[in-house]
């Protein structure tokens, strides 16, 4: 079964047992989009989430952890267990260890799109334009597009 059908089902269960109705959920989130979320005929943002879990009592990961069992068909302690394994994953892979330099006063750092020149290429371009190559031939020397030789090329004559 689809995670979207999981959840649905979870939300629907811990609503009932707590014994709200839809319209316990007005001001944060419409008793429609309750109902579309509960049929899973609606997917569910991370902030739609955390607002249903405030109402709810119960932690938004919880609810994802639990509905995530249901749709691996394990129980919610091998899961636990299995995303207990991956976090250590990303303990070694540097993850939790450098996630503080992703954010600044509380908001995350912009980072600007498309892919980083390497700096040997960026390096290999400016010595071509010391040379007094042009930006073709220095296109043609790095085996870099001219568009990003021109990029690299104004960008550094302009500072």
């Amino acid at each position: 079964m689809p995670l979207r059908e999981s959840l649905a089902a979870v939300l629907r269960l811990v609503r009932a047992s707590r014994g709200l109705s839809k319209d316990d959920f007005q001001g944060l989130i419409d008793p429609k989009h309750v109902y579309n979320l509960e049929t899973a005929k609606s997917g569910v943002t991370l902030d739609t989430l955390e607002a249903i879990a405030s109402v709810l009592q119960v932690d938004a990961l919880t609810l994802l952890t639990v509905a995530a069992s249901l749709e691996r068909g394990q129980s919610h302690k091998d899961l636990l267990a299995h995303l207990k394994d991956d976090g250590q994953q990303l303990a070694e892979l540097g993850v939790l260890a450098k996630w503080h330099g992703e954010f600044e006063d509380g908001s995350l750092v912009a980072t600007k799109p498309g892919r980083r020149t390497p700096p040997e290429t960026v390096e290999a371009i400016l010595a071509c334009r010391a040379q007094m190559m042009s930006q073709k031939e220095t296109a043609e020397a790095t085996g870099v597009s001219a568009a990003t030789v021109s990029r690299i090329w104004n960008r550094t004559t302009c500072e």
